[in-house]
């Protein structure tokens, strides 16, 4: 069987990524994601490390965390996938979906590693994907939104629900907020053994978004 370590953005693609090849029975062998190393937080979904350890307790995954500066990430991201394909993994997972400068950067950094990249979700229909996700029975929360989108930061903390996705399509927004409209935290699903649980701490406003704090 074939073994696979997935790019873990504890979002809702990332583990619709996951739970696509699970189903396509390729065997998941770890996570991967990058952090911040000046706030000891993921980049772009602002999840602290805590948090990260425990949604990969829960799917019963081994977590690589790279931490780095912003301006070493690819160095950093190539050297953990040669150490994750020395140990005998032969493919990495991603979530993107059709932004082709993401999907090139995933071959070319999964290649020069010596890995097999696997995009499941590329080219597919945006709603489609949403669908999919809820129907499955993941459970997200609304984690981040951009300031650009005019996404009210009432629904931060609030489920990825048909409500959600309905204001979305009113207000002709990505429902896979694609181009960072906005931002999920996956707390439960199929894959999980347990729900993750975690505190809110309020809101963190930056010059592009509203972001919801959480602590462990």
């Amino acid at each position: 069987m074939e073994k696979f370590y997935l790019s873990f953005s504890s979002g809702k693609d990332c583990i619709l990524a996951l739970d696509t090849l699970v189903k396509q029975g390729l065997q998941p062998a770890g996570l991967i994601t990058s952090l911040n190393e000046e706030i000891n937080r993921s980049w772009f979904h602002g999840v602290p490390e805590g948090i990260l350890k425990s949604a990969a307790t829960a799917l019963n995954l081994p977590l690589v965390i790279v931490k780095t500066d912003g301006k070493n990430y690819e160095k950093q991201m190539l050297k953990a996938l040669k150490e994750i394909q020395k140990e005998g993994i032969s493919s990495i997972c991603f979530g993107d979906i059709d932004i082709e400068e993401n999907g090139d950067w995933d071959k070319r950094i999964a290649q020069e590693a010596g890995l097999t990249p696997y995009l499941p979700l590329w080219q597919c229909e945006r709603r489609e994907i949403v669908n999919q996700f809820l129907s499955s029975g993941y459970q997200a929360i609304i984690k981040t939104v951009s300031k650009k989108s005019g996404i009210p930061v009432e629904f931060l903390g609030r489920p990825l629900d048909d409500a959600f996705i309905d204001y979305l399509i009113k207000n002709d927004l990505d429902v896979c907020g694609e181009n960072g409209e906005y931002h999920t935290l996956v707390i439960d699903g199929p894959l999980f053994s347990k729900p993750v649980t975690f505190k809110t701490q309020g809101i963190y406003e930056s010059s592009q978004a509203y972001s919801l704090i959480i602590e462990e």
